[in-house]
């Protein structure tokens, strides 16, 4: 399996020997540095450029920034990662990778190399690489050359992300699955109840669904599996993200751009033209996108959207917040969810376990003892975490009338929080509490992302 930019095979342009890890049809290995293992127990071997000969490396062959790139671009694969940082320590650059919502450290390179590393992500990302005083986004999609056999995705998207810092400049990419198949809505992890109440809202066809949470909560990825739900043959459907990270026949999916002056806003304006019966917006970011998003829905369409925070009522006062009238947001909205993602129990080495007694005294919890709870050993099928996989949590609010009248006369957001307390058909902290019941999940889990 060869590594190359996207651009390169297009144009026919690949340099096999300089921007593939591979030159026979194996992987290139690096020389190897003692590493403390991480708790994960991930296996990617510290690397340098300095010429070694090791049981790994009987050549001594010099590890270049490229090669060493592409290795840690497959290595993400291969772990499912979802994030990789690349931070410039004192005396080292540091590799970690993001893999079911936790931080592992993964490798090290020589500090001297690493304005090299971080030169060629500009390059391969379209970013400036004589500015480096000044932080910059780019995108950078890499495509593999499969070979019979191969398994795991034919193309790697990245959103980057470098900033400058004391120690030099750092860079994250996101990645970003295009090829990952769709989720419905039975698979995120809604329960029977909230599975029942989110599908109610969007036989509606018209008014606002908005899932909140923090950055990673899965909320695009529960929006596109809404999305799964409609019929695309019957109904014309259009997104505005930023960036996309699904790539779905039949749909109309638009990348902001905010360098051109191509953001929300302005894009949801062109979108009334294009004649659309539903349309996502990536993201609620400002009053003015929040009010076009709403408009929009007033006149009869359906508008699904996110909105970085922590609860229902927490969304509510922040778009009162951005300046947003009670009377619109009282007529637009159908429906509010919060979500949070928890990891899952390896299922090959799941065994009971004792309660965490200390962290439920910590929060006042009380578990029944004729409940069994589990935990995961830690094996090589999960890389020795004991989890594999996330999960969602879900609460869905349908909003009524007497949930309008509160926005409308202005009541504390008290009233607001109780209200969605009593009419949601379950918390988070609830539908936590269930999938532990199931073996799902563990206490620790649910407690992490909810309390």
């Amino acid at each position: 399996m060869l590594l190359k930019r996207k651009e390169d095979l297009e144009n026919g342009t690949a340099n096999t020997e300089s921007d593939s890890p591979m030159r026979d049809g194996s992987p290139k290995q690096a020389p190897a540095a003692p590493v403390k293992k991480p708790e994960s127990q991930i296996k990617i071997q510290s690397v340098s450029a300095k010429q070694e000969k090791t049981p790994d490396n009987p050549s001594g062959e010099e590890v270049t920034p490229t090669t060493w790139l592409n290795n840690v671009f497959l290595e993400s694969v291969r772990l499912d990662a979802s994030d990789i940082h690349i931070i410039p320590e004192k005396d080292y650059t540091s590799v970690r990778f993001r893999i079911g919502g936790r931080m592992s450290d993964v490798a090290k390179w020589d500090i001297n190399y690493h304005e090299m590393v971080i030169s060629r992500i500009k390059i391969i990302s379209g970013l400036s690489v004589v500015e480096k005083n000044i932080p910059q986004d780019g995108h950078l999609e890499l495509m593999f050359e499969t070979r019979p056999g191969d398994t795991g995705p034919s193309s790697l998207n990245f959103r980057v992300s470098t900033m400058p810092t004391i120690n030099g400049e750092a860079a994250v990419l996101r990645v970003l699955s295009k090829e990952t198949s769709l989720m419905t809505l039975d698979q995120v992890g809604l329960s029977e109840k909230s599975l029942y109440t989110f599908r109610k809202i969007l036989q509606r066809g018209h008014g606002v669904i908005l899932m909140t949470g923090h950055s990673g909560s899965g909320k695009t990825t529960t929006l596109y599996a809404a999305l799964n739900e409609i019929n695309a043959e019957e109904k014309v459907i259009l997104t505005l993200e930023d960036p996309v990270e699904y790539s779905v026949p039949r749909i109309q999916q638009s990348q902001v751009n905010p360098a051109v002056g191509y953001n929300f806003s302005n894009g949801l304006r062109a979108a009334l033209r294009q004649d659309p019966d539903v349309i996502m917006v990536g993201e609620v970011r400002d009053e003015e996108t929040a009010g076009i998003a709403m408009r929009f829905a007033l006149v009869g369409r359906l508008v699904l959207t996110t909105l970085h925070t922590n609860s229902i009522s927490g969304a509510l006062t922040r778009l009162l917040d951005m300046g947003v009238s009670k009377s619109i947001i009282a007529s637009a909205f159908t429906g509010i969810a919060a979500q949070r993602l928890v990891r899952k129990i390896c299922p090959s080495c799941r065994v009971e376990s004792t309660p965490p007694y200390d962290l439920m005294k910590m929060f006042d919890i009380e578990w029944p003892a004729d409940q069994k709870l589990y935990a995961g050993q830690g094996c090589n099928e999960c890389g020795g975490s004991g989890f594999r996989d996330r999960i969602g949590l879900f609460e869905i609010l349908e909003i009524d009338d007497d949930f309008r009248n509160i926005i409308l006369q202005g009541l504390p957001i008290s009233a607001l929080e109780e209200y969605v307390k009593n009419h949601v058909k379950e918390t988070l902290l609830q539908n936590g509490f269930d999938m532990v019941r199931s073996g799902q999940t563990t206490l620790e889990e649910v407690i992490r992302a909810t309390i």
